[in-house]
């Protein structure tokens, strides 16, 4: 009986005093996502102000990592741990909400031509470049961490596993650079490309490895890992172009040309979708939803309705932009809320081992990059006749100076595991961090010291110049009339090249999205209520994609 009256009596008790946690975490989670929106605000403004003022020797990646860094040293040192739990950077707020609208808009918006074109040279950096790199830093801090310094104490499989969280290239900063300036668009494809895949295989690769983590290796473990890679890589990549091609005959053969947000809302679950299953089947997520956003693209953009056109585009690259400064952002708080408020920021950091880490990752990325380079230019002329360097030197230089690192090593790091994993994760968010500092800041002045072509218009990119017969002029052509320099003339002097510049989003290296002018009656796909059919160049360059994928296994 006394329980009964325990529990008769305790709901007033409840009302009286467990709502105030609840009302705590409320409380300050407005104020983590106050500062949150405020950063991007910031980092969002500074992208607007350095475009006006053409100002490119600063980046609004480096000012996104600088305010995150203030903002984290603000919060390590007032009182209470609340806020500082909430801004701590967490792995799978990474890979299930930041990540997938980058990879996803990377597939979508992907210059198809340039890439089909150049696939060779970037499976090649992807792979073997990516491969050389994981192995080489690996090994260079096995062998460190065999001489006893600093009391570090690695097997080969976390070093091989270190080596591939920092094998991931992330060159927003550098591709966005290369956007402003419209570097020649053979580079900008091979370094996007390469960043890409690169990202999806030193995610499978670091999956790979931590299956092997407290093992002994032997011979036949290599080969064992280097089939679970393969098939891991090619079931990631069929399930994308699946779900890709679903969709697209979902859209054909239904009337949601009619319902455009209906429409809209399926294209961007179908692309959500194909990722967390193929994450749930512990494939690679990162691998199906690029080559989903691809298939999308190739198929099911010219069946959609207008509005679903324009929707899906705009959404994609809104979600893009936000999770990429917001990423920056993270990166920068993360140096000072990753470590527990009761020991010291910098208690896990270990001088030597970051600058040993540092100048493996730097050495590596030039064994990789140059003698690649030189093994293509070699087959170009002997196989395929060029008298020219298919990536000249400075081409090279420039493929080198992009292999600055980003946030999926970060969030890889996350997943480490044994006594010396919380200096493995500081050291690798110390080394993103100087990578994009040092690499990204002294882009601009690479170009001119490399004497890079710029201000090349790239007019045979592909399927960014694809969009609807003149929507996107009808959509902005007030503000065209109204901008100074505009008013009157014939339509295609609207279409300045001042006007493109300053329409173009500045600040991502997922493709160019500045506006286009309008494409040729000829040209225009017919959507008066049917769907436009497949042309062959659609079915070639998935085929394309499937050949090169079963040539590699």
């Amino acid at each position: 009986m006394s329980g009964l009256k325990f529990h008769v009596s305790s709901p007033y008790n409840t009302m009286s005093s467990d709502p105030a946690p609840v009302e705590d975490e409320e409380f300050y989670s407005s104020w983590s996502l106050f500062l949150v929106c405020t950063l991007l605000v910031l980092s969002l403004w500074t992208s607007y102000y350095l475009q006006i003022k053409r100002i490119r020797a600063i980046h609004e990646t480096l000012v996104s990592v600088f305010a995150g860094m203030f903002v984290g040293l603000v919060v390590r040192l007032a009182p209470g741990t609340m806020i500082r739990e909430m801004l701590t950077f967490k792995h799978t707020l990474f890979f299930n909400l930041l990540l997938p609208p980058i990879i996803l808009n990377s597939g979508y918006e992907l210059k198809q031509e340039n890439f089909f074109r150049n696939f060779a040279s970037i499976i090649v950096f992807a792979f073997a470049g990516t491969f050389i790199s994981a192995v080489g830093v690996g090994v260079l801090v096995h062998i460190y961490s065999f001489l006893g310094i600093e009391g570090m104490d690695l097997s080969l499989v976390e070093c091989l596993t270190f080596g591939s969280t920092l094998s991931a290239t992330d060159p927003v900063t550098i591709l966005a650079i290369f956007n402003q300036y419209k570097v020649d668009p053979k580079l900008y494809t091979v370094i996007f490309g390469e960043s890409l895949l690169n990202d999806a295989v030193s995610i499978v690769m670091y999956e790979t490895l931590s299956k092997f983590h407290g093992e002994e290796v032997y011979l036949g473990s290599i080969f064992h890992g280097v089939g679970i890679f393969l098939i891991s890589f090619l079931l990631s990549t069929l399930l994308g172009v699946t779900f890709g091609l679903l969709m697209s005959l979902l859209l054909k053969h239904s009337h949601l040309h009619h319902f455009p947000h209906i429409e809209s809302c399926l294209v961007a679950l179908c692309a959500y979708t194909c990722y967390f299953l193929s994450t749930g089947l512990t494939l690679s997520g990162i691998v199906s939803l690029l080559f989903c956003g691809i298939t999308l693209k190739h198929y099911a953009y010219h069946t959609m309705s207008r509005k679903t056109q324009r929707a899906s585009k705009s959404l994609f690259s809104v979600l893009a932009q936000l999770s990429e400064n917001f990423i920056f952002i993270y990166l920068g708080m993360a140096l000072f809320t990753s470590a527990p408020t009761s020991e010291p920021v910098f208690s896990y950091v270990k001088p030597l081992f970051i600058l040993i880490t540092t100048i493996a990752v730097v050495f590596t990325r030039y064994a990789a990059v140059f003698p690649l380079a030189e093994a293509i230019n070699f087959f170009h002329r002997q196989v395929g006749g060029q008298r020219h360097d298919e990536l000249p030197h400075s081409y090279q230089m420039m493929l080198f100076w992009a292999g600055l690192r980003g946030a999926v090593g970060v969030a890889l790091a996350a997943g480490f595991n044994g006594p010396n994993a919380k200096v493995l994760r500081m050291t690798v968010l110390l080394v993103v961090v100087i990578t994009v500092l040092f690499f990204g800041g002294t882009t601009a002045r690479m170009l001119e010291v490399m004497k890079i072509r710029t201000g090349v218009p790239d007019e045979d990119g592909g399927s960014d110049s694809e969009d609807d017969d003149g929507a996107f002029y009808d959509y902005y052509a007030p503000l065209s009339r109204t901008a100074n320099g505009f008013g009157g003339g014939s339509r295609s002097r609207r279409w300045s090249r001042d006007y493109q510049e300053g329409a173009a989003r500045i600040g991502t290296h997922y493709g160019n999205r500045g506006l286009q002018p309008p494409r040729p009656l000829s040209s225009r796909v017919s959507r008066q209520g049917k769907c436009a059919p497949v042309t062959w160049r659609y079915w070639s360059g998935t085929c394309h994609i499937l050949f090169c994928i079963f040539g590699i296994v």
